[in-house]
């Protein structure tokens, strides 16, 4: 069998068979394939390349900024960092992939980035806030919010510096937001805060008891927390995966600027 084909500018027939037809078909098609994936191959490789960078350039800006407020105040500095760390055991316990936790970790290491607005005679005040050096105190979730707001390199950032105070039952701030309705990472930096706020020495209090600690958190299930969260925090406290003694220990004298991932 043979097809005729007819060739510009010539006045003769070229006897093709099926065979080689097909076979020219099947080159030309393996020739398309080959440059199409190869063309894949290298962009993809161009993205990887480009969003490994962009990992790199926010991880840095993540360590800028946290250097920024432990240079302010080196016990805020460390308290973000601790707080970061349980913030990242929650969440993985909670079912967080590697990916999202490490994501929710330099959320939470900013999350108190907006203390940077607050005066240090307030921030580092021994004696009880007066009422208003309380209310310019509070504005520190906002502050937080706006620095970060822009910031697209972490996703949910400004949503931990901005609800991380909000309480489940709605009477926290800035919002007054309740239930579910406060955005996860609010919800797991919240605990976690909470938690080294009570373990921690501070200017106007030393470090609560544990079994104290314990029974505020069981305690403000459903009311200061999410209970579902809450329960996870107590589990892992009472298996000894958070443990304040080892944390403090860990952090103490470290170089809390040092590569977060």
């Amino acid at each position: 069998m043979y097809f005729l084909v007819k060739l510009t500018g010539a006045d003769r027939l070229l006897v093709v068979t099926v065979a080689e037809t097909i076979g020219l078909i099947a080159l030309i098609i393996y020739f398309i394939t080959y440059e199409i994936f190869r063309k894949k191959t290298v962009r993809a490789e161009a993205e990887l390349a480009i969003a490994k960078q962009q990992i790199a350039m926010g991880n840095e800006s993540v360590i800028a900024m946290a250097k920024a407020l432990f240079l302010k105040d080196r016990s805020t500095g460390e308290h973000c960092h601790r707080v970061a760390y349980y913030s990242a055991k929650l969440a993985r316990a909670y079912g967080f992939s590697d990916d999202e936790t490490k994501n929710l970790k330099k959320a939470a290491m900013l999350h108190d980035i907006g203390k940077i607005a607050i005066p240090d005679a307030i921030l580092n005040k021994p004696e009880k806030l007066t009422p208003e050096e309380y209310e310019t105190m509070k504005t520190h979730t906002t502050a937080g919010a706006e620095l970060l707001k822009g910031f697209t390199m972490v996703d949910h950032v400004a949503e931990g510096a901005l609800y991380h105070h909000e309480r489940y039952d709605g009477n926290g701030y800035p919002m007054g937001l309740s239930g579910t309705a406060i955005p996860l990472y609010g919800r797991i930096i919240a605990v976690a805060d909470t938690f080294d706020a009570m373990t921690a020495n501070r200017v106007y209090r030393g470090a609560l008891d544990m079994k104290h600690v314990v029974k505020e958190i069981e305690e403000g299930r459903g009311t200061q927390f999410d209970p579902e969260l809450a329960d996870i925090f107590l589990s892992l406290i009472e298996e000894g995966e958070i443990d304040p003694k080892k944390t403090f220990d860990m952090f103490r004298d470290r170089d809390l600027t040092e590569d977060i991932q």
